[in-house]
């Protein structure tokens, strides 16, 4: 019994005290107003909420709305440099679908030469043959490159919207925190316990959210990793191509 009693008054507290602190109960103690024995029952309750109930650090609400203004211009911006990718990466496909078509034509001529014993041209086709290999694997690392860029402005869209999300529902938490602490911290009755449930609904939705966005931030390093080593393949190759490799 003691301890039900002690969760609902470590529960009430929670939200009775201004918002805007950072330390989510008061330093000082009207003594005019309680009597030693609530002042008492106080001391218990700052021992506890940390511990049990403020699992969302309590933020401003402007802060919390500049968080979500900013994840979605984030997002915005994703998807812009997203169908930029895919902009490039039909370029680089076309080009690729051209150049097949080139070697083919290439091939067929040197076919050609060589049954009909010129040298000279068989040694010009080679070489062009050759060249044209060279940028086709070009094009082909440039077109995976195109794609993994895809893939991580994609991933960098889902985590704006998911950073956008858990602030929206930070913001929920925060406006049901400030309307518990309206209510005053000796309220009972269906209303109060309703409040109560809806802060803890929000609180868990928040740091759920709060989960899918960490596991989103380490997709799109692993997603920007990929990119710089997909670039760097790019280099390599052309780098060997120059070189007459």
């Amino acid at each position: 019994m003691t301890y039900r009693v002690l969760s609902a008054a470590v529960a009430t507290l929670a939200f009775v005290m201004p918002l805007q602190a950072q330390q989510p109960f008061s330093s000082s103690v009207p003594a005019d107003r309680e009597t030693p024995r609530e002042i008492e029952r106080a001391q218990h309750y700052r021992l506890a909420l940390d511990e049990f109930l403020v699992l969302v650090p309590i933020r401003l609400q402007d802060d919390i709305q500049a968080d979500i203004d900013e994840s979605s211009r984030d997002e915005a911006r994703a998807k812009d440099e997203k169908l930029n990718a895919e902009n490039l990466e039909r370029l680089a496909r076309d080009q690729l679908d051209a150049q097949k078509e080139e070697i083919d034509a290439i091939k067929a001529r040197l076919k050609i030469a060589k049954n009909e014993d010129r040298e000279a041209d068989v040694a010009v086709l080679e070489s062009d043959q050759k060249l044209a290999e060279g940028a086709k694997r070009l094009l082909e690392k440039r077109r995976e490159m195109r794609r993994k860029e895809i893939d991580g402005w994609d991933t960098a869209a889902r985590l704006a919207a998911a950073t956008r999300k858990a602030a929206e529902f930070e913001l929920e938490l925060a406006n049901a925190r400030d309307q518990l602490r309206e209510r005053g911290p000796h309220e009972t009755g269906e209303g109060f316990r309703r409040l109560q449930r809806r802060v803890n609904e929000f609180e868990k939705r928040t740091l759920e959210a709060q989960k899918e966005r960490a596991e989103l931030r380490a997709k799109v390093a692993q997603k920007e990793r990929d990119v710089v080593n997909s670039r760097l393949e790019l280099l390599k190759t052309r780098s060997k191509i120059e070189a007459g490799g």
